[in-house]
């Protein structure tokens, strides 16, 4: 059973962004729900996702829609644990997706138990009243025997369960996604067809609040050049064959900017410890089997072993895969051919359209 159906006195925040999606989401939501408040977090001076000109657009989409409309200033949060985290995996050889970081540990946490507290206090929400939060991901969730799950976006080119798989499961309940079933162009029409802005926020799996290089934003925020000091590139054996420009500007399975002869290469792994980079050919490049950790499932009780497919990063193909499950958060994966793995990225399961979880690769 498919979850978008919610009482016309529920308390919904509706998370804003400036663009289309979250207008349209907070249109349908108040279509037939009375209690509605539109929401925004600002998390980085300037960052691509909370800029002033989207701040500016969502608060607009409000006032067209006659809710009210509040800002949470989540700097501080935002800092340690997505920006921290993402410079210390760079550091530890690593290629992380903040975007994943950002929806675990703020958005879809630490925002909504922010969110719970203040509107409590605005009397907004009663008290032992439960708050729902909506926003315009492509994104369902279902309610199954196993438990309660994400499902795939009916939108398959829009569709961004990938990026929420970590949504804590005790908080899964709380969340409404209104565009799940429907296409990309059926939102923009609507919008356009009431007034509603029409035009996207920005939409990117890069890091909201870089702007230029990664390097020079790591050298910039730690005070160092750990990372970005040259150093040799290795083939698999050790054999020198060049030098690199700092090791953070390299990831797994990376064929271009090598400046290497007799080519192709691939990047097969970063050795932060050494500060170097090593690289192979094709076939030396994938693996049929690696480790994640930090999982996060919705199965009811997680099984110790499954089977299912595997999208190891955001654009790729899913993979049919084996998962055995263990202890601490950590999980084997072994896939069904070998392809290129990177430590950093997300493994996230699927079956039949289902989200079962997913975790880091190590």
């Amino acid at each position: 059973m498919s979850a978008f159906t919610i009482d016309s006195d529920t308390p919904v925040a509706v998370g804003m962004s400036g663009g289309v999606d979250s207008s349209v989401a907070a249109f349908l939501l108040q279509k037939h729900n009375s209690r509605l408040v539109g929401v925004s977090h600002y998390i980085w001076p300037d960052g691509d996702c909370c800029s002033a000109e989207l701040l500016a657009r969502a608060r607009e989409a409000c006032a067209h829609l006659g809710i009210s409309y509040i800002i949470e200033d989540l700097q501080e949060e935002f800092t340690e644990a997505v920006v921290g985290d993402f410079v210390a995996s760079y550091l530890e050889g690593k290629t992380p997706n903040p975007c994943v970081r950002c929806n675990q540990r703020l958005r879809f946490s630490a925002f909504y138990r922010r969110l719970e507290t203040r509107l409590l206090g605005s009397g907004f929400l009663a008290p032992g009243e439960s708050l729902k939060m909506a926003t315009g991901h492509y994104v369902r969730v279902e309610d199954t025997d196993e438990g309660l799950f994400l499902r795939r976006g009916l939108d398959t080119r829009k569709d961004q369960s990938y990026m929420l798989y970590q949504i804590p499961k005790e908080l899964l309940p709380n969340f409404v996604f209104p565009l799940g079933k429907m296409k990309k162009t059926e939102v923009v029409a609507l919008a356009k067809e009431h007034g509603l802005p029409s035009a996207a926020a920005r939409e990117s799996q890069d890091a909201c609040f870089v702007h230029g290089h990664y390097g020079d934003f790591i050298a910039g925020f730690t005070g160092s050049r750990r990372g970005n000091l040259p150093g040799e590139i290795v083939d698999t054996s050790g054999n020198l064959l060049g030098n690199h420009k700092g090791y953070i500007n390299y990831t797994i399975g990376q064929r271009q900017g090598l400046g290497l002869g007799n080519g192709p290469w691939f990047v097969v792994a970063v050795d932060p410890v050494e500060n170097r980079v090593i690289v192979g050919r094709r076939e030396e490049l994938g693996t049929r089997e690696f480790g994640i950790s930090g999982c996060n499932w919705f199965f009811r009780k997680v099984p110790a072993d499954f089977e299912g497919e595997v999208k190891i990063r955001y654009n790729s193909p899913g993979r049919p895969c084996r998962v055995r499950t263990g202890e601490d958060s950590r999980a084997r994966v072994t896939l069904s051919r070998q392809e290129a793995v990177t430590p950093g990225q997300s493994a996230v399961f699927y079956r039949d359209g289902l989200v079962l979880g997913g975790g880091i690769i190590d």
